[in-house]
């Protein structure tokens, strides 16, 4: 097997162990094991288990930020819409397929690790200034209203992060990943009230 084949080979093991025992519980035995390989193999392409981690953690952010196509708003406000909607599709359908590296993200305790924490932290930093960025877009392009956009953009991100929460612990409870992108979606976009019916105090009408 070529090296880069075997290295790859490793990442899968790890993913795999990391699924079914959790990070804090794997062990570099456990990952060889599982590989097939010397524990010298091992370090011949990762220092460290949270080393894998890490990749294993970059390589999805990489996968999510490809989701996330720039909406062109020439084609009126329903298409816009529906890109918007393409776009959450798409960062859903990404991490319930990813449901393990998921599943860890939300589900692991912090306070044991620090490097695991800093790691962890580091995530959620980059995945909320991704959807931070998304909204000054949406702001130039004259789509999104003048916000605070780091508070929305925390907002949003723990929104999503309880939604998957409750889809990876009971997935019946929920509805099916296009469903659910929409309904998403619509709440970000409208909030939960009917339009013209109640607005902050001291806020006009005008929501540019």
């Amino acid at each position: 097997m070529r090296k880069e084949e075997r290295r790859s080979q490793v990442l899968r093991c790890a993913r795999k162990v990391f699924a079914e025992k959790g990070y804090h519980a794997a062990g570099v035995a456990d990952i060889i094991r599982e590989a097939g390989v010397a524990r010298g193999t091992f370090y011949l392409y990762f220092e460290s288990k949270r080393a894998i981690f890490d990749e294993l953690l970059d390589v999805l952010f990489q996968e999510l930020e490809s989701q996330i196509r720039r909406v062109d708003p020439t084609g009126g406000a329903e298409d816009s819409a529906r890109q918007m909607l393409d776009n959450v599709g798409r960062v859903l359908d990404t991490l319930l397929r990813n449901r393990d590296l998921t599943r860890i993200l939300l589900r692991e305790a912090v306070g044991l690790d620090a490097g695991f924490d800093r790691k962890l932290d580091e995530f959620y930093r980059r995945l909320a200034g991704l959807i931070e960025r998304s909204l000054v877009s949406g702001r130039e392009m004259g789509l999104v209203r003048e916000l605070d956009r780091r508070v929305a953009s925390l907002m949003i991100l723990g929104a999503l992060k309880q939604v998957l929460d409750h889809s990876l612990a009971d997935p019946d409870s929920l509805p099916a990943a296009p469903e659910l992108a929409r309904e998403f979606l619509g709440i970000v976009l409208t909030g939960v009230v009917r339009p013209g019916t109640m607005m902050l105090p001291g806020e006009g009408r005008d929501t540019r």
